[in-house]
């Protein structure tokens, strides 16, 4: 059975750098993953504040990595 795996990034354009990626949660479909991830994407934006986006020029990544599950 296939499944995408849901991996989001914090990175900051200022710095030049990224936190580690961090490994959120399995989904069934493509479309079910992007979702999410940018639901997740606007969560941790608002999360982080635009106070603390803005200094340090953060922007939060996402991508789905497809997986194999048996």
């Amino acid at each position: 059975m296939i499944k995408y795996l849901l991996v989001m990034k914090i990175c900051s354009s200022l710095y030049g750098n990224c936190m580690p990626e961090q490994l959120m949660d399995h989904h069934n479909t493509w479309a079910e993953c992007s979702r999410q991830g940018t639901i997740n994407t606007m969560a941790t934006i608002d999360l982080l504040g635009d106070d603390y986006m803005n200094a340090n020029r953060l922007f939060v990544t996402f991508t789905c990595r497809q997986v194999n599950t048996t």
